[in-house]
């Protein structure tokens, strides 16, 4: 689905100088949950399509803000609470409301997903980093320059590598299985060894060159 409006609402509360957290990462989001989507439509997993994107589009709202100045203890609470504002004047229904916050904060590296629509969003969210390795690299180099931009020092990138891998293990803590397919036929979440793989060819990567 898509919806212009909502699509130009949600596109003003982000930054286009940031390398990562932009717009163009929200979009790209909603892209990979199409495919999520279907085939818990084929499963017959039932789960709240608008719910979905609205959160994928939203999920990263007012990244490039002092969140914590704001009154947030999270970025995924500041975005959360954009979000309700913006869709609550747009006029969606509350409930569809509550699912959205309740998926954007699953974003969060520590939250724990209790609906599908979490673990969609959630799933979508990290996406990229299941992809092959040279998408899952240039992501890599954007969340770097991303850092430099925001707090303004450079982090070596030898560090900074070894940093990604801390924080993706992070979230591969947690199994988001929606469909049959999650598991390749020896029971392993293809999820975490995709992104498993990635993280050990970076590790190798001695360059931030793309």
């Amino acid at each position: 689905m898509h919806d212009k409006v909502i699509e130009k609402i949600a596109s003003e509360m982000y930054s286009s100088k940031l390398p990562y957290h932009n717009f163009g990462h929200a979009v790209t989001v909603t892209r990979y949950s199409e495919e999520i989507i279907e085939r818990c439509k084929r499963e017959g997993v039932a789960l709240d399509e608008k719910a979905v994107y609205y959160a994928l589009l939203f999920h990263d709202a007012g990244y490039h803000e002092d969140h914590r100045a704001k009154g947030y203890e999270t970025k995924e609470a500041y975005s959360a609470d954009l979000a309700q504002q913006a869709l609550r004047d747009y006029g969606i229904d509350e409930e569809t409301i509550k699912k959205v916050e309740s998926a954007i904060l699953c974003t969060h590296v520590d939250a724990r997903c209790q609906s599908n629509e979490d673990k969609a969003v959630r799933a979508s969210d990290l996406s990229g980093f299941t992809a092959e390795y040279g998408v899952f690299k240039l992501n890599s180099v954007r969340l770097w320059e991303e850092q430099k931009l925001m707090h303004g020092k450079s982090i070596d990138w030898s560090d900074w590598i070894l940093g990604v891998k801390d924080t993706l293990e992070l979230f591969l803590r947690e199994e988001l299985e929606l469909t049959s397919d999650y598991y390749d036929k020896d029971g392993n979440s293809v999820f975490h060894l995709q992104t498993r793989e990635n993280i050990e060819t970076l590790l190798a990567d001695l360059t931030p060159d793309l």
